[in-house]
């Protein structure tokens, strides 16, 4: 779910020709206890792996795992027009990245965005196998 939530976001975002800077995960437990954990990146980007990347750390970092997960939520701030992107990588690396995302995103466009997801946000059955909600 983490994943799917943060790939719709980082779609949105390139399609405002935005990048973020804050993310804010909420995590909402049985019961409604609601807890807000954000992050500020030194650099703008607009990438699903750079976002999702840091959803999963504060989700790990922040998780009462005794606790039942009700609701999952993610926003973006701290947004800026600018391409500015993480040097996590170097610079061929990042641009296949850019350039698998843009595909992504006219895949998502044209078939819509439940049929093109990375593979964190796929769903297994109970056998194990992959399945698709849309």
């Amino acid at each position: 779910m983490l994943s799917h939530l943060s790939q719709k976001a980082s779609k949105r975002l390139r399609e405002a020709g935005l990048a973020t800077r804050t993310l804010t995960l909420t995590i909402r437990y049985a019961g409604f206890d609601t807890h807000t954990r954000s992050k500020t990146l030194g650099e703008p980007t607009r990438l699903d792996s750079d976002i999702f990347a840091v959803f999963q750390e504060l989700f790990r970092t922040h998780r009462d795992k005794k606790r039942k997960v009700r609701l999952l939520g993610v926003s973006l701030s701290g947004l800026t027009h600018g391409s500015e992107q993480l040097n996590l990588l170097d610079a061929d690396h990042r641009a296949k990245l850019e350039k698998l995302t843009r595909a992504a995103d006219r895949l998502r466009d044209r078939f819509g965005f439940g049929k093109v997801q990375f593979g964190g946000s796929l769903r297994h059955d109970e056998s194990g196998q992959d399945r698709d909600d849309s």
